[in-house]
């Protein structure tokens, strides 16, 4: 089945491929870096074809017609403005390209200036003084291994670690995955993943559609103070519009779904457009048609995305938009005749899984004289995570022959999970000078909360509700940052942000403060400082329990923890940048954040909050305080080549250390101390045919990072529990899992035809088949059916991924 989808696809590549159109439009927008105000008058020139250029017009835009197919490089240049240089744009016949360009005006009271073309290699958010990378939908698409995924993409990046093959989740620095926050068109969202936990910031696979996604940000430490409740990491991602003047779409058909894209103008006078998505899974596709697929535990899932875009006086825009996804998967093994095991459930109960997840919003642009700016953006999102679970029991009689023959069927699972929030963010932008910027911003969140669980032993009859909660909550956030240029090769960006948590009554006054020095056009040194604070997971303010300790005569069941406090954090980060030349910079970033008020259990032991937000269970710690403690510190390296020549390569490495202190006061590793991490990826573009229309492309990636921790099983207390997996307390992540290792392989292969681009890839994951471990569960023993023991979970074994995907 799968060879003839390929014989068709190159059939049909082959066969448009006759007669290619050579020519495209380049087009985009030139801004102020900081007032935001459009550049009328700008010169934009292709350096790689001689008199091929344009100016840019009304409101900035600027057009260049009749650009042949391939890779060319474009420069900007503004009387007043430092110069900038886009290398490497891929010109294809199916799609236009737009240009989002951002030029910094220099500042001439600084005394002799030395002006030199930049290419944008850091933040787009110029407050971010280090630790922070853009990106775009081409990387996504273009990393081995990434799966078209935003944040399987940014564990290729340095200090981030991307070691469980079941989940995307973001470990940042040995920071939880709980510390990153996920923004959005400017607010807060939920986890933008398909089959996401409770308490979680990753899933299996990720709601976001690359081709949607602009210009972005991806933050490892020391943010800037226009980020607040975040921990580790900022994931800040924008939406870009649609083609003002022009239809274009984009379908796909491949392993992880099928897809198609729309975007055009809704009014080619006024300039107004849309652009929208929408994807279905292959595989829930395939089971409806009655196609064996050799499992019933199929996930099914859907996605959406959308942006209406419409320009207004001011030079400003108006903007409705939306994402959200629906997923559910049923894991029945109590059907099964011999053991089996699940990558994504354990065999001892049948599971019934669904989450649905979106995020709708309204965002106002304006630009005013004396480069004021503002943004304003009313934003509504939810989550619902639902889950049954049925614990099996064999028949014994059956199981002394090892044969699985279904007794009985145990309820002991019931759970409902709703959360929402709506969002008010207003921002305000001052350009006073060439040397100095101002940001303000005000941000205000309703949180609401609907919970129904109930869970119990499969041995104890009585049903234990640990959630039952109607309740609304509250948070607000203000921030001020201000960047001064001190002089021509020395910039400051400071700022304070403070945060208001209703639920703890707690205000946070957070300093920041960054300084960057560039030596020379080559050699870029800088270091900042942050205090950051987060919020705990929603449900753990309010699930119920029997508080047996305070008050042992007569204990409560309630909601003890309704009032904990925030956890909070120092980064210090310092980074040395070394531009060897116009297509290879070497980076290397040096980090110290200690972490304070971390939630640990009153009672005593070794149990921390830091430890968790990974994998697919949820956690419901006793009685819990704020006298935790963390620390992590590391060095990461980076070496990047730019894609020039047909080649590109990019490696990271980070050694570092991740500890925490519990109750009992004894230094320990956390979860996700592996201690060093390490990636390489590379890729190699050959054109083909007499006109170059066509393409070949390779990459690999190969990961080697340290095993997770984990903690030796309290196999008697597992045993009396029956749901979760209990560990002996004083010896808790005192082993580790073996080393992981996974080598990547990508083959792809586009044409440009008359009026549309093919592409036909294929992504081979762990081509080696290693068998890295994914953790340890309390399950049914696979060789003797009817009784329980640890077993250890391995990982994704080979696995290849394909997709064909046309632009028209």
């Amino acid at each position: 089945m799968t060879s003839r989808i390929y014989l068709f696809a190159l059939s049909v590549l082959f066969g448009f491929s006759l007669q290619a159109q050579t020519t495209q439009n380049i087009k985009g927008q030139v801004i102020d870096k900081d007032s935001k105000a459009p550049l009328i008058g700008a010169t934009v020139r292709l350096t790689d074809v001689a008199g091929k250029g344009a100016i840019s017009g009304e409101g900035g835009f600027f057009k260049i017609e009749d650009v042949e197919i391939g890779r060319h490089q474009l420069e900007f240049q503004y009387i007043g403005y430092e110069p900038v240089t886009i290398p490497n744009i891929e010109v294809t016949s199916g799609k236009e390209v737009y240009l989002p360009i951002e030029m910094v005006e220099i500042a001439t009271d600084l005394g002799t200036i030395t002006v030199s073309s930049t290419k944008r290699i850091g933040s787009y958010n110029d407050m971010a003084t280090l630790s922070s990378r853009t990106f775009n939908a081409e990387e996504a698409e273009r990393y081995p291994g990434s799966r078209q995924d935003p944040a399987r993409m940014a564990s290729n990046y340095a200090g981030v670690q991307g070691t469980d093959d079941s989940r995307n989740d973001i470990v940042v620095r040995g920071n939880s995955p709980l510390g990153l926050l996920w923004r959005f068109e400017g607010v807060d969202i939920p986890s933008p993943s398909h089959f996401s936990v409770a308490g979680t910031t990753g899933g299996p696979l990720s709601i976001l559609n690359n081709k949607v996604i602009g210009h972005s940000d991806f933050m490892t430490g020391a943010f800037p103070s226009e980020y607040g409740n975040a921990l580790s990491g900022v994931f800040d991602i924008k939406m870009r519009s649609g083609n003002r003047e022009n239809y274009e779409h984009t379908a796909q058909f491949g392993f992880l779904g099928m897809e198609l894209m729309s975007e055009g103008p809704l009014n080619k006078e006024k300039g107004s457009s849309y652009i929208a998505t929408y994807r279905y899974s292959t595989l829930a596709a395939f089971k409806a048609i009655n196609f064996a697929l050799g499992t019933d535990a199929v996930p099914a899932y859907q996605d959406a995305s959308f942006k209406l875009s419409f320009p207004n006086k001011h030079n400003g825009q108006f903007s409705v938009w939306g994402i959200g996804g629906l997923s559910d998967i049923d894991i029945v093994f109590s059907d099964d005749t011999v053991p089996t095991n699940d990558l994504y459930g354990e065999n001892d109960r049948d599971q019934y899984f669904s989450t649905n997840m979106f995020v709708l919003g309204a965002t106002h642009t304006a630009y005013f004289k004396n480069d004021w700016s503002s943004r304003i953006t009313l934003a509504n999102s939810g989550q619902e995570i639902v889950a049954d679970h049925n614990f099996i029991v064999w028949d014994s009689a059956a199981a002394v022959n090892k044969i699985l023959q279904l007794d009985t069927l145990y309820s002991v699972l019931r759970s409902r999970m709703y959360e929402g929030r709506s969002t008010l963010s207003i921002a305000l932008n001052k350009k006073f000078s060439a040397r100095s910027r101002l940001k303000l911003g005000l941000t205000g969140d309703l949180f609401y909360v609907n919970y129904l669980d109930s869970s119990r032993n499969e041995y104890i009859p009585n049903w234990e509700r640990k959630l039952d909660a109607k309740e609304y909550s509250g948070m607000l956030r203000a921030y001020a940052s201000h960047k001064y240029r001190l002089s021509t090769n020395l910039t400051m960006n400071s700022g304070i942000h403070l945060l208001y948590h209703s639920m703890s009554n707690e205000i946070s006054i957070e300093p920041r403060l960054g300084f960057a020095l560039k030596v020379s056009n080559r050699l870029n040194f800088s270091v900042a400082y942050g205090l950051h604070s987060r919020t705990q997971t929603m449900y753990t303010y309010y699930y119920k329990f029997t508080d047996s300790l305070s008050n042992p005569s007569n204990p409560t069941f309630d909601n003890h923890n309704k009032n904990i406090g925030l956890t909070k954090s120092h980064h210090l980060v310092g980074a040395a940048d070394f531009i060897v030349n116009k297509l290879l910079r070497i980076k290397m970033e040096a980090y110290y954040q200690t972490l304070f008020n971390v939630p640990v259990e009153e009672q005593g032991g070794s149990y921390s909050l830091i430890n968790q937000g990974s994998g697919f269970t949820r956690f419901f710690p006793n009685v819990l305080e704020n006298t935790g403690t963390g620390k992590n510190m590391g060095v990461e390296m980076t070496v990047e080549k730019f894609f020039s020549n047909q080649f590109f390569f990019l490696a990271s490495g980070s050694v570092f250390n991740s500890t925490y202190e519990g109750k009992d006061g004894e230094t320990r590793n956390t979860d996700f101390n592996g201690n060093f991490m390490l990636n390489t990826l590379a890729g190699y573009e050959i054109p083909v045919g007499q006109k170059k229309n066509k393409s070949i492309s390779f990459g690999a990636k190969f990961t080697w990072a340290g095993g997770r921790r984990y903690s030796p099983v309290d196999s008697a207390k597992t045993a009396a529990d029956g749901i979760y997996v209990h560990f002996i307390d004083n010896q808790r992540n005192s082993l580790q899992f073996p080393d992981y290792m996974r080598l990547d392989f990508k083959l792809g292969f586009k044409i440009n035809s008359k009026k549309a681009t093919h592409e036909l890839a294929i992504d081979l994951l762990n081509i080696t088949n290693r068998q890295n471990l994914l953790t340890v569960v309390y399950a049914n023993d696979p060789d003797n059916p009817g009784t329980k023991r640890l077993v250890e979970q391995p990982q994704l074994a080979f696995l290849p991924l394909f997709y064909y995907k046309v632009d028209f």
